[in-house]
């Protein structure tokens, strides 16, 4: 027996059983089953509140827009003192760095009370977080948020939050080369304080300044 005819046999009785499925499927009506598809998990985020990323967070990162927002609204002041320059991301970025001593977490968060200092007027990496735009798709930055899974995502909820990642994203993009421009701005405001602490001085206490 040459391959071919046992080849041409095994090709004929896979099509009549083809066929016979086909013909059985069609007189019940009964669908002919279809190959699951896999689905793509649905972005569903409500924050509650947990502090994890928060207080574990080592550096959150600043943008011009945040820090123009800041110095309009009267916030900068506050927050110069804990801005610094950070370089693990492998170049120099702006970041609100953790308190004096404290190894991680956000300058601004109180874990105890679990609230945020910044809660109306949040950095755009907040505003974003937990989702993520690296200039091609949208991605979970954190799959350890708590928040995940939480409350109901609506379609509006979603665009924004979808907004939120893209600002982000474009911010930090440009982030190197307005890096000189937030520098002037941090500076702008630590002479303005510096400033202001002189004008509260007595002549006395001026004096003995001079003289150190």
């Amino acid at each position: 027996m040459s391959s071919a005819f046992v080849a041409s046999t095994i090709y004929q009785n896979y099509r009549n059983t083809v066929i016979n499925h086909s013909a059985y499927y069609s007189k019940t009506g009964i669908c002919m089953p279809d190959k699951k598809k896999k689905e793509t998990p649905k972005f569903i985020y409500d924050c509650v509140r947990c502090g994890q990323y928060c207080s574990s967070v080592n550096g959150v990162p600043v943008t011009l827009q945040d820090l123009l927002r800041w110095q309009a609204n009267g916030e900068l002041g506050r927050l110069v003192t804990h801005l610094g320059l950070e370089t693990d991301s492998g170049f120099p970025r702006l970041v609100l760095k953790p308190r004096e001593g404290d190894e991680q977490g956000c300058p601004v968060y109180d874990a105890d009370g679990k609230a945020c200092g910044l809660y109306d007027d949040l950095p755009l990496n907040c505003q974003a977080y937990p989702l993520g735009y690296n200039g091609e798709k949208y991605y979970v930055v954190d799959q350890a948020c708590q928040g995940l899974g939480e409350g109901e995502m609506t379609a509006t909820k979603l665009r924004a939050q979808r907004d939120c990642a893209l600002n982000e994203y474009e911010a930090r993009s440009s982030s190197a080369a307005t890096l000189p421009v937030m520098y002037g701005l941090v500076m702008q405001e630590m002479m303005e304080q510096s400033r202001q602490a002189m004008d509260s001085l007595t002549p006395e206490q001026k004096a003995e300044l001079e003289r150190r």
